[in-house]
């Protein structure tokens, strides 16, 4: 069971580690832990949200797999909440880019970009949501 600090912590680490990639220069060689680590971010994003509006219970969950589809996060995640539509979106796109940087040959830098604009933009939302910094 993961507690509200430890997903907190989670997604510091994963945060940090994309962000001393960036500083680094080494998106392009590091990718597929980028593909990784922004994957592992947006999941533990939206589980501590999901916990912090007591939609789920402590032992309930979020796994990227969710996220293979709308229809295949929508039955998982079938209850509502703030955003829905929205983040469910960007989950989906998350998945995405994490295929896409963590399997086959290596994607250009834009890809890499985008993957970590969309987990930023999955972040800013649940961060309004929250009315919290993260």
């Amino acid at each position: 069971m993961t507690s509200l600090e430890q997903h907190k912590n989670n997604l510091h680490q994963f945060l940090d580690d994309i962000k001393e990639k960036v500083r680094a220069g080494l998106l392009l060689e590091r990718q597929k832990i980028i593909g990784f680590a922004a994957s592992g971010a947006s999941t533990n994003l939206l589980e501590y949200f999901f916990h912090k509006k007591n939609l789920i219970s402590l032992g309930f969950n979020v796994n990227h797999n969710y996220f293979a589809s709308a229809q295949r996060a929508k039955r998982h995640l079938n209850f509502d909440f703030p955003r829905k539509e929205e983040l469910i979106g960007w989950m989906v796109e998350q998945d995405r880019y994490r295929n896409l940087l963590c399997y086959g040959k290596e994607k250009e830098l834009k890809v890499i970009e985008e993957a970590i604009a969309n987990l930023n933009r999955i972040k800013k939302a649940i961060e309004e949501e929250l009315g919290e910094e993260l």
